[in-house]
């Protein structure tokens, strides 16, 4: 009888622990796309995870190496930067969407891009507001 005690919660303490690998390191919950500089343009960030910047950006860093291109290429894929007051020690900024990082998503998640005194990219990174 105590063996299937032990066993059920075997049991139970694998399920719990494969939901909770699945859900915190497999599905960020965001259905990726390939990059579209059209679609990403015409498509302001939400907060959701349905944005389509959010759902392209993946793509859009695996398609190009981005240092060292030069700001205005940025610009030509991505659009203007972002208005924000935000990250102003960034040169350019793009808002994503819902960050997807966090069980309780209060914040946005950025595409934020430094450049140096050439106006070439010189580091990027994915951050949250």
């Amino acid at each position: 009888m105590k063996f299937k005690s032990r066993y059920k919660t075997l049991i139970g303490i694998l399920l719990v622990l494969s939901i909770y690998i699945y859900f915190n390191f497999i599905d960020d919950g965001v259905d990726q796309v390939k990059f579209d500089s059209t679609i990403w343009k015409n498509s302001p960030a939400e907060f959701s995870l349905d944005s389509m910047r959010l759902r392209m950006v993946e793509d859009f860093l695996n398609k190009y190496e981005v240092i060292g291109i030069p700001k205005e290429q940025i610009i030509s894929f991505l659009g203007e930067p972002d208005e924000t007051s935000y990250f102003k020690e960034y040169e350019m900024v793009y808002c994503l969407g819902q960050e997807v990082d966090s069980y309780f998503a209060m914040d946005s998640q950025w595409l934020v891009f430094d450049v140096n005194n050439l106006n070439d990219v010189n580091s990027f990174k994915i951050v949250t507001d």
